[in-house]
Formats: C-alpha cells, sequence, structure tokens
C-alpha cells in the first residue's frame, strides 16, 4: 500500500499534468482567436479595398462610357457633316450614272437578299459595285470568282458547301462575316461607318479619306492601295465611291435621304 508521501507525489504530478495541459489548450485558444482576428482584420481590409477597387473601377468605367458617347457622337456629326458638304465631281458624273443604273436595274435581286434583314438593300448594292463591279459571277466578299472559295482577303469563303456558289450564298456568307444581319444602325453615319470597315482603315494613317467611301467627291483627290497592297500617294482611284454612288440614288428619287446621326 502506497505511502502517505508517495501519494502526495502522485497527486502533484497529476496536478502538474492538468496544469500543463490547461496551459496548452489555453495557448491553443489564445493562438486560434488571435488567428480569427487577423483572418477577420484582414477579410475586412480585403472588403474594403475590393469596395474601393470595384467602386474606382466603376467610375472609370463609367467615365469611359461618357467618353466614348461623346466621341461617338462627334465622329457622326462628323460623318453627317461630311456627307453633306460633299459633292460628287462634275467630270466624274458618267461614271457615277453608269453605277446608279447598274444598281437599279438589279434593284429586285439586292432586295431579295435583304427583304428579312434591316439592312437598306441599296447598301449591299454599293457593296457590289465597289468589291465586284456589279458582276454576278463574283463573291461579294472581294471580286474573287464565284467558281471556287475566296482566295484574296477574306480568304477561304464561304466555309460551307462546295463551289461553284450561286451569287446569293456569298452574298449571305459576306452579310453574315460582316455581321451585318446584326447591324441596326443605318443612318448615314452608320453606314459610313459600315463602308469604311468593310474596305479596312488603313486610310486613316495617311489622312486622307478612303476613296471606298469618298472617291468621285471633293472629298477625295488622290492616294490608294496598289496592287502590290503598297500605299501610293499619287495613285488615284478611279472607282466611283460609296458615297457617291448613294447621293447618286438620292438625285433620281429611288431611294429616300437616310437618317441622321442617332
Amino acid at each position: 500500500m502506497p505511502s502517505e508521501a508517495e501519494e502526495r507525489e502522485a497527486r502533484g504530478r497529476e496536478l502538474r499534468a492538468a496544469q500543463d495541459l490547461a496551459r496548452r489548450r489555453r495557448r491553443q485558444t489564445i493562438l486560434a482567436s488571435a488567428a480569427a482576428v487577423i483572418i477577420l482584420a484582414l477579410g475586412g481590409a480585403a472588403t474594403w479595398m475590393y469596395r474601393e477597387l470595384a467602386a474606382k473601377r466603376g467610375s472609370q468605367v463609367a467615365q469611359l462610357e461618357y467618353e466614348n458617347s461623346v466621341l461617338s457622337r462627334l465622329l457622326r456629326q462628323e460623318y453627317q457633316q461630311r456627307f453633306d458638304a460633299a459633292k460628287v465631281l462634275p467630270a466624274r458624273q458618267e461614271v457615277v450614272g453608269q453605277s446608279v443604273r447598274k444598281i437599279l436595274s438589279n434593284r429586285a435581286r439586292y432586295e431579295r437578299i435583304t427583304r428579312s434583314m434591316t439592312m437598306p438593300w441599296y447598301f449591299l448594292a454599293i457593296i457590289h459595285g465597289l468589291e465586284a463591279d456589279f458582276k454576278f459571277d463574283s463573291h461579294l466578299h472581294n471580286g474573287d470568282p464565284l467558281t471556287s472559295r475566296t482566295v484574296r482577303v477574306p480568304a477561304g469563303r464561304p466555309t460551307q458547301g462546295a463551289p461553284p456558289f450561286s451569287w446569293e450564298e456569298s452574298a449571305m456568307d459576306a452579310i453574315a462575316v460582316n455581321r451585318y444581319d446584326k447591324w441596326n444602325d443605318w443612318s448615314i453615319a452608320g453606314m459610313l461607318v459600315a463602308w469604311e470597315r468593310y474596305n479596312g482603315l488603313g486610310y486613316r494613317p495617311y489622312g486622307i479619306h478612303s476613296p471606298y467611301v469618298w472617291a468621285c467627291t471633293d472629298l477625295y483627290a488622290k492616294g490608294r492601295y496598289v496592287a502590290d497592297g503598297r500605299f501610293d500617294a499619287n495613285a488615284e482611284s478611279r472607282q466611283c465611291g460609296a458615297v457617291a454612288m448613294l447621293k447618286g440614288l438620292i438625285a433620281t428619287g429611288s431611294v429616300s435621304p437616310p437618317p441622321g446621326p442617332k
């Protein structure tokens, strides 16, 4: 049987062990609490920072949207004013007249393509003249022959079906590729933007109006890309531009003047 001294020693060991366990648990609790406080603090700071960044970003987006809307309005007004001021050159009146007569002679065919769209039939007709010289054996995309897919940019069109393609198949593909079936701005400015983009914005760095849009008017004199893809400042486009053709159509009474900027 253990002596009284041995029992006291055993109880002392148990007490010390219990105290050690309590201290360890207390330290763990303190550390866990501190960690929780730090996490909450960091979370709060992160939430505050996120809110601040979101508010700043929202302000920047709002400012950018406002600036873009102002820029868009100014560009639209500029396009409208430029269209209103443009005059078909007297020396090019006959060329414009020839294009207008070709457009009107094929009006029914253009209207069949655009019947289910908001696109004006004459917008398509003018592209046809610019890209394929009004030939119905050529792709609307770029004037390549319908006997095969397009070779020049955009190459490999249409991707569906097999050549030879009908002109209508090619036209529908060109419309879809350029998303004209989704385009809903057929104001003067909207059409001028769409025509210029169809041919590319490569004339802007040279400070001249695109001949694709403005040739045969007094807003274009010279400068164009030649066969090898090089810009020649002295070369003159002999093609009738989109604006001259549209003005010619309006002059005949066949087309009502499109609306101004939205």
